[in-house]
């Protein structure tokens, strides 16, 4: 398989939220803020009975507004490291239905019925084997009403895929028939795909997928 993990695990060596414009940091904390909780209220419920997986959970910045409104959220991330400072942050969030699991283990660390799986941003910093791998197997994990709630780019400047020997944050392109064809590959129900513009840059693609009943044609 294609994958870049291990630049990411270079990368979050060098402190790469703490030096992300994106993650503006306010009296020397990070962010802990955003409209995580309104995409996913788009497109489905979030409640105190559900089990929720985060790929790319980072310093748990999403995960500080999602846990305290479902059952537990496991958080996927590519090391020790990074893993340890989302530990800390939501202990300082308050946050204790939380845990982490390294990008290496998650096959094997993650439950069988987990109720949502959530990714924003992270498919288009991935090479696209890891991407494919992730659907896959998040959607061998779901529960029967399990849903997948996940971010990719179409950006004017973006690559075909990531070079794994690059230590650089990539902008991995996906277009809409490759998510479609990704999501029946993986035996889901497609709900919808949103495209949302970001002026001057290009394309986002929101996609909401779904379990299949046993039986049942993703068509």
């Amino acid at each position: 398989m294609k994958s870049n993990l291990e630049s990411w695990k270079k990368l979050q060596e060098q402190n790469y939220f703490e030096n992300h414009h994106c993650y503006e940091k306010k009296d020397g904390k990070l962010l802990s803020y955003g409209k995580d909780v309104k995409i996913i209220k788009g497109y489905t419920s979030l409640t105190l009975d559900k089990k929720v997986a985060i790929i790319g959970c980072g310093y748990g910045r999403e995960t500080a507004m999602i846990a305290p409104l479902v059952s537990h959220v496991w958080g996927i991330d590519v090391s020790p490291l990074i893993l340890g400072k989302a530990q800390n942050f939501l202990k300082n969030q308050g946050v204790n239905n939380f845990t982490p699991v390294l990008a290496d283990t998650w096959k094997e660390k993650l439950p069988e019925d987990i109720d949502l799986v959530y990714c924003y941003i992270v498919f288009q910093h991935l090479t696209k084997d890891l991407t494919r791998d992730y659907i896959m197997g998040m959607a061998e994990k779901l529960s029967s009403k399990g849903e997948i709630i996940c971010q990719f780019a179409e950006l004017d400047y973006s690559t075909e895929d990531a070079e794994p020997e690059k230590i650089e944050e990539p902008s991995v392109r996906w277009s809409v028939d490759e998510i479609q064809q990704l999501v029946d590959k993986a035996k889901l129900y497609l709900n919808r795909i949103d495209t949302e513009n970001i002026p001057g840059h290009g394309n986002w693609h929101w996609v909401h997928c779904r379990k299949l009943p046993p039986g049942s044609s993703p068509k």
